[in-house]
């Protein structure tokens, strides 16, 4: 129990954590949709001064290693405590912060607009969610719903930067699919399947899409939760983000109906854009509330905009076409969205006093945790208990509790997924060391040799290869094609922007694949000293299987010349394995030497012909001789229509032939990945990666 005095200090603290808000004027008069984009940009000396006073307290955090900080804020947090305390007690089925904070502007913003549902006999609420992944915003909308208007079904759309794309990559996605890949049917990925919000026509797509989805209305809510990394220049973290946040912006005006909520993530508001952005939303919006929910970390800048009563579509499309009319791709900081002169001086000191709001607290938090490093202990002990209140006051204010299995997105809770197994052998959210913001400038400022020097030793430390070269312990893994459960009705072709550069892949290490792409663009690329010829490698392996009278398709000088250009190396590839098998006769034995399976592509094709197989297995890696994979006695009774599909499948992967478009994948994801056989194609990637960048690395720090 709490004496007077401490029940009233814990008081304070409650409604000071939940209570960081803002509310600025809206009902401004319209400006001329015209007039945008028309002037340079312009500054404030009042907001540039209060950027200046901001970073430099931001730079007495650079010299801190992250990983230490991190863990010194969190216990510093009055809020640390909520997520875990929910998860114990409440158990989400997709909990992370990010659900925690949008359960809370849910729970405190009224975004629900019941009546208008009623008048039109609707039973649905219709949200869109941009940048969204991995879906916590959406689950935590469907656990409001759940408890608050159990009435009311959720029917959502959501679009991030597709983690099934493979030239999506580091550190632009995020690659945790627990919740997507049993969800699909309700993610976009616009035209070109990567997601990317600044693909040409994105929001002409979209808005397409939402009324056709959605009955020929807009959603009711749209949220828009992206980000930038800014780790490498975070004093620059509003500029950096902000044509992603004028994207999100127009996006959201496209799709929203009339009347209908947006909350957007927000950072500083220093800059010409960010001040006209936010000029924009109280003229389209009868309400403008900037929030800082109590689980938001208290040293970031990090605010929501929470925008009701949206004037409708007819209203803002005059600014959204004088946007994307206006091309600021090539010239992002040339002009600004309105004229110094037609933003309101009421306006601009109202949120200038928003900015110093923010910005005031965020550094009083980083002061506080600076100034209380040297006593941390004790103040980690003052602090258990009001973050053991937060827990409790959390609960009570949020009404929050469990909700039935039923009500759940998927019937499923992610943390019990099926393939949770398969992720676990990728480690997605598993995180390299964090570096201070000295550190990465110094490695930025390194010459070639330190750097492969630094590379080299971060990638013998990573987990997964440990794990790898565990796994592949024999020599050939050996697979029936019985184990395959592949069907021909699950064939579907997905076109898309094609992979020319692998960035990432669901099918190996995460670490390891963004560690083999930045080797590769940043050193020469070179071969084992004691690499062997293809005679050698033909009869290492059919020694390898005891089949002196295997077929073999040999890749590697193939994969080597267009290792910089994927989709045609997928081409090359996939014909020459076409043409392999077209020349075999039943009980032929097949061995394919070099043929990278970083793709869904070239894995569902791998799994096209072992079905025309009566077993398959796949080789340990070794440094000199490769990577293969072995198929014994074909039968033809088993190829004709999977060799017809790889015939097909050929044809779909030029991109001239298709209007700049390519094949991405012809087999769903889902599907690849629940292979018995999925465990070891990581481990023989991992291994291939490290065999692949070794010698390079060595070599560049050898010749510093």
């Amino acid at each position: 129990m709490f004496s007077p005095k401490e029940a009233a200090e814990v008081c304070y603290v409650h409604d000071k954590e939940f209570c960081k808000m803002f509310v600025l004027k809206p009902g401004l008069a319209l400006p001329d949709a015209n007039a945008m984009y028309t002037e340079p940009e312009w500054k404030l000396n009042e907001f540039q001064e209060l950027k200046t006073l901001l970073n430099r307290t931001k730079q007495k955090l650079n010299d801190f290693d992250l990983d230490s900080w991190h863990v010194h804020t969190g216990k510093m947090n009055p809020a640390g405590q909520v997520v875990n305390h929910v998860r114990r007690h409440v158990r989400p089925d997709f909990l992370t912060q990010a659900w925690c904070k949008f359960y809370e502007i849910a729970c405190s913003s009224d975004l629900v607009s019941l009546d208008e549902i009623r008048e039109e006999s609707g039973t649905s609420f219709t949200s869109v969610h941009l940048c969204e992944a991995p879906g916590a915003f959406i689950a935590a909308l469907n656990h409001f719903l759940a408890i608050n208007h159990e009435e009311l079904r959720l029917d959502w759309l959501a679009m991030t930067l597709n983690p099934y794309h493979e030239s999506n990559g580091h550190p632009d996605i995020v690659t945790d699919d627990r919740l997507m890949l049993h969800t699909l049917p309700n993610w976009e990925f616009g035209p070109d399947y990567t997601g990317d919000i600044f693909q040409p026509g994105y929001a002409e797509h979209l808005y397409r899409t939402v009324v056709e989805r959605f009955s020929g209305k807009g959603a009711w809510l749209v949220t828009a939760d992206g980000s930038i990394d800014c780790s490498d220049d975070p004093g620059e973290q509003e500029t950096v983000v902000s044509r992603l946040h004028d994207h999100e912006t127009m996006v959201a005006l496209s799709v929203l109906r009339d009347n209908g909520s947006l909350v957007l993530k927000a950072f500083t508001m220093f800059e010409c854009n960010s001040i006209c952005r936010m000029f924009l939303l109280c003229c389209l919006f009868r309400s403008v509330v900037l929030k800082k929910p109590a689980t938001s970390k208290p040293g970031n800048s990090e605010v929501y905009v929470v925008c009701k009563g949206y004037r409708g579509r007819s209203v803002a499309m005059p600014y959204v076409q004088a946007y994307y009319a206006n091309d600021r791709q090539s010239d992002p900081g040339g002009a600004s969205m309105f004229p110094l002169s037609l933003v309101p001086v009421e306006f601009r000191q109202r949120l200038l006093e928003c900015a110093e709001h923010f910005a005031h607290m965020q550094m009083h938090t980083i002061n506080a945790n600076v100034d209380g490093l040297p006593r941390r202990e004790a103040l980690y002990r003052e602090m258990k208990s009001v973050q053991a209140s937060m827990c409790q006051e959390f609960m009570l204010r949020l009404g929050l509790r469990s909700i039935r299995y039923t009500q759940e997105l998927t019937f499923l809770s992610v943390n019990n997924f099926s393939h949770k197994h398969n992720w676990e052998l990728l480690r997605i959210g598993r995180k390299s060391r964090g570096m201070s913001f000295a550190e990465k400038t110094r490695i930025r400022h390194m010459d070639a040799g330190q750097e492969a020097l630094v590379l080299y030793r971060e990638v013998y430390r990573c987990h997964e290869l440990r794990m790898a070269r565990r796994d592949m312990a024999s020599d050939v893994v050996w697979y029936s094609h019985m184990n395959l459960i592949y069907r021909l009705p699950d064939v579907a072709f997905r076109m898309g922007k094609p992979v020319t550069v692998v960035k990432n892949s669901k099918f190996c290490s995460e670490a390891l694949i963004h560690y083999r792409h930045r080797v590769l663009s940043r050193f020469p690329r070179v071969r084992d000293g004691v690499a062997v010829d293809a005679e050698c490698r033909l009869s290492h392996y059919r020694s390898k299987i005891d089949r002196p009278r295997a077929i073999v398709c040999d890749l590697t000088d193939v994969c080597d010349e267009y290792v910089f250009d994927n989709t045609a190396l997928q081409h090359r590839c996939l014909a020459a394995i076409v043409d392999a098998l077209q020349a075999l006769s039943d009980g032929d034995d097949l061995i394919i030497i070099g043929y990278p399976l970083y793709t869904q592509l070239s894995v569902a094709n791998v799994y096209a012909v072992a079905k025309m197989f009566n077993m398959y297995g796949l080789v340990k890696p070794d440094p000199r001789y490769g990577h293969a994979f072995v198929f014994l006695e074909f039968s033809s009774a088993h190829h004709g229509d999977w060799l017809s599909v790889l015939v097909n499948v050929v044809w779909h992967l030029v991109p001239s032939d298709h209007g700049n478009m390519a094949l991405i994948s012809w087999m769903p994801f889902k599907v690849l990945i629940e292979q018995e056989v999925y465990g070891d194609i990581v481990a023989v990637n991992n291994l291939c990666i490290v065999h692949e960048i070794e010698p390079i690395l060595l070599s560049a720090s050898s010749a510093a």
